[in-house]
């Protein structure tokens, strides 16, 4: 059977203020709650690259069957961003992001949600 994309996508963008200075700068912590959390939501992951940056800071990507996933640590402004991508379905995703904020627990969140329509 051939498989067949959604029509319909789900992106999420955020920045994650004020997170703990320790887990912040945990690498081994992000990248497991990350994976923990796609798994959790049922993504398939093809494979993953991550950077240590020095002094600071940490950025992961994660390439997905239903797309990608990102997130890049800004340890100097205690804050992260987060990019999601599926083509999975409608609002898919969400859990993946609610499971990360729960797990660091910011001060403040600014997310943009949005459905992604790529057939006209």
């Amino acid at each position: 059977m051939k498989f067949v994309s959604s029509s319909i996508g789900h992106e999420i963008s955020a920045v994650l203020y004020g997170v703990d200075k320790k887990l912040i700068n945990d690498s081994n912590f992000l990248k497991s709650v990350i994976m923990d959390g796609l798994k959790k939501d049922k993504f398939i992951i093809l494979k993953d690259v991550d950077y240590n940056f020095s002094p600071q800071g940490y950025t992961l990507n994660v390439l997905l069957s239903e797309s990608h996933l990102a997130i890049h640590t800004y340890p100097e402004h205690n804050s992260i961003y987060f990019g999601l991508y599926s083509c999975k379905c409608k609002g898919h995703g969400k859990n993946t992001y609610k499971f990360f904020v729960n797990k660091l627990k910011p001060k403040e969140v600014v997310v943009n949600m949005k459905d992604i329509i790529v057939k006209k």
